[in-house]
């Protein structure tokens, strides 16, 4: 079996599976004439699956997974024309994937309109299978088109939306490898920050000149609106900020709590600096915000490549 066949095989039936099936608990077991069938279906039988899946749909016109298998059977054997009609059966489900293989059906058929017609269909419906739409030799015909490349991008956007979202971009300026250098021109230290979890975090890396080091999360949460930075230092020491993206800077606060009870205000502001730098400026105050005290004033400038 060639690559593609197997993971569209593999892929539809995860399909039937999920989608045409629900718990035993929900469900009673499959009659032996539907066993029958879908052992042929496994084995890829597909000429000996179609008339038994035929029979079936006569006798069970609301079997959905019957037609599903029918309509996959028809179209593994070129038979595309058959495979739209029993697709169709279906269609009302408005399930992505059978949305996404009548595309694929009249793609073979060389019915473009159709095929993008129905891909829309299927991709506004949820199909996210980036790697299916990309790889399956069905949609070939389709691939030049720019409004294929359309759909990969509507695809993308929702399989990963963190490098999409402008929200989720807006600390975007902090990423790089840096040196950080204090107001008299002295070194910090470095910091490598990073773009992971396909862009919905922020990852801090950093290595104090003087030794001690330490890492944070960044993140936009859509949940609440705002910015969160998790940071935890070699020292033991972790502190919970909340913000947002204003004025052109990323503005942090958080609030930490000693063991005797005391508590001291934190405010951190990262500002976009001309010539590729950024400057982080860490202020505490331990009078519920009356006076402020400078913790850490640092400039980070892009190391050279």
């Amino acid at each position: 079996m060639n690559q593609h066949r197997l993971f569209t095989f593999v892929f539809a039936g995860l399909f039937v599976f999920a989608c045409f099936t629900t718990s035993r608990a929900q469900t009673p077991a499959l009659s032996p004439q539907m066993q029958a069938a879908d052992a042929l279906f496994t084995a890829q039988k597909w000429s000996q699956a179609i008339p038994a899946y035929e029979a079936i749909t006569k006798t069970e016109p609301t079997n959905n997974r019957a037609w599903y298998r029918l309509a996959y059977a028809l179209h593994s054997t070129a038979k595309y024309n058959e495979a739209i009609a029993a697709y169709q059966k279906i269609v009302a489900t408005n399930n992505p994937s059978v949305l996404y293989n009548l595309a694929r059906s009249y793609a073979r058929l060389n019915h473009k309109e159709q095929a993008f017609a129905w891909l829309t269909k299927a991709v506004n419906a949820g199909f996210s299978q980036s790697a299916q739409l990309n790889n399956d030799a069905d949609l070939a015909s389709l691939r030049d088109d720019a409004r294929f490349k359309e759909l990969q991008t509507a695809i993308a956007k929702r399989a990963t939306p963190c490098l999409y979202a402008p929200e989720h971009r807006q600390f975007d300026f902090w990423i790089g490898e840096w040196e950080v250098f204090t107001p008299p021109g002295q070194l910090a230290g470095t910091s490598s920050i990073q773009r992971v979890v396909d862009g919905c975090v922020i990852f801090e890396n950093w290595t104090g000149a003087q030794g001690g080091n330490g890492k944070s999360f960044n993140f936009y949460d859509r949940n609440d609106g705002k910015w969160h930075q998790l940071w935890v230092g070699s020292n033991g020491g972790v502190i919970n900020f909340s913000g947002a993206f204003k004025d052109d800077a990323m503005r942090y606060e958080a609030v930490t709590t000693t063991v005797n009870g005391s508590k001291t205000l934190q405010r951190m502001t990262f500002f976009k600096l001309v010539g590729d730098k950024v400057r982080q400026l860490w202020e505490t105050s331990t009078d519920d915000g009356k006076t402020w005290s400078l913790a850490f004033d640092g400039t980070y400038v892009k190391k050279k490549s």
